[in-house]
């Protein structure tokens, strides 16, 4: 079962107004949880930092605002808005905001 949250029915809406930016924090909106993919946009207070992580499955990343800096596996990948990137499954991978930004983040995971 999945479940579609936070999103307006019949409306057209901006996924980067759906939530706002919190002074030193990096905030979390969960906009659909199922078995196989999760949807959730963050926002990140300038100098937030996500640390190095892996993932089960492939995520894909868009930028919905500001600019984002990833490290991807030893490469950096700065990631302007309106620019995705694909981090495949366990690839490891951190962020930091240098400046603050949002990105939407769908993750597929494994069905096993």
């Amino acid at each position: 079962m999945t479940a579609i949250q936070r999103l307006p029915e019949r409306t057209p809406f901006n996924y980067a107004d759906l939530t706002d930016y919190r002074e030193g924090q990096i905030t979390s909106l969960a906009l659909i949880r199922s078995k196989g993919v999760n949807m959730t946009i963050l926002a990140f207070d300038n100098e937030q930092l996500l640390p190095t992580h892996q993932t089960p499955g492939p995520a894909l990343i868009q930028i919905l605002d500001g600019t984002a800096y990833f490290t991807v596996g030893n490469e950096e990948v700065i990631l302007p808005q309106g620019k995705s990137l694909l981090i495949p499954a366990g690839v490891p991978h951190s962020v930091i905001a240098r400046e603050r930004f949002k990105m939407l983040v769908t993750s597929i995971l494994p069905l096993d």
